[in-house]
C-alpha cells in the first residue's frame, strides 16, 4: 500500500512538472533590446584628466578639491576618484584648461599635488607654414600647439579626430601645448 501511494505521488509530480515545462516547439522569448547608450556614456566634447598624488581620502581635502575644480569649470561636470579628477564638457565650449589645471596645481592643501594632465577632445589638425602643428577644438576655434610623435599616424589637415594628449607647460606657467598620445579618426 505504501509503495502504491509513493507511485501515485511520483506520477502526479511528473505530470505537474511536464505541464509546467514549455514544449520544445514553443517560440523563444523575444530578445531584450540592448540598452541605448545614455548621453553621459558617449564621449563628451572634451575631457580633462588631472592625476593626483597625496591626500584625497579625508573629507576636508575631498571637499576642497571639489570646490577648487568647480569654481574654474563653468559648464563642466566633475568626477572624482582617489587618484584623479575628471572634468567633462558634454557640449562644445571654450575649455578653460589653464584655470582647471591651476585650480589644483596651485592648491594649499597639506599633501596634494597634480602629477600629470591629459586632455581629450574633438577637433582638427593643421600645419603652419613653419611646419608646426596645431589642434583646434571643433565648433569653438580654441587652438593649442601640438607635437605628434613618429609612432602616431598623423591625419590630414582638417580631418576630424578625437585626440588624447599630455598637457605641457602648466608646471612652468608657460604657454600650454599638447603632446599627442592617441589619435582616433572620425570623431
Amino acid at each position: 500500500m505504501f509503495h502504491r501511494a509513493a507511485l501515485v505521488v511520483a506520477a502526479a509530480l511528473l505530470v505537474a512538472t511536464t505541464a509546467l515545462a514549455a514544449p520544445a516547439s514553443a517560440p523563444a522569448p523575444a530578445a531584450v533590446p540592448a540598452a541605448v547608450p545614455a548621453a553621459s556614456e558617449r564621449a563628451p566634447f572634451a575631457r580633462v584628466f588631472l592625476a593626483l598624488r597625496g591626500c584625497t581620502s579625508c573629507s576636508h581635502c575631498r571637499t576642497t578639491i571639489r570646490q577648487m575644480v568647480r569654481s574654474t569649470t563653468p559648464g563642466g561636470e566633475m568626477k572624482f576618484s582617489d587618484d584623479r579628477v575628471e572634468v567633462r564638457y558634454a557640449t562644445p565650449r571654450q575649455v578653460p584648461l589653464r584655470q582647471v589645471i591651476h585650480s589644483l596645481a596651485d592648491n594649499r592643501l597639506h599633501d596634494l599635488s597634480v602629477v600629470d594632465v591629459l586632455f581629450e577632445a574633438r577637433g582638427t589638425f593643421a600645419t603652419a607654414k613653419n611646419g608646426s602643428a596645431t589642434f583646434t577644438l571643433t565648433e569653438t576655434g580654441q587652438t593649442f600647439p601640438l607635437s605628434i610623435g613618429a609612432s602616431l599616424a598623423r591625419p590630414a589637415d582638417g580631418a576630424s579626430v578625437r585626440l588624447v594628449a599630455l598637457v605641457n607647460g602648466w608646471r612652468e606657467n608657460a604657454a600650454l601645448s599638447l603632446v599627442a598620445r592617441e589619435v582616433k579618426p572620425g570623431a
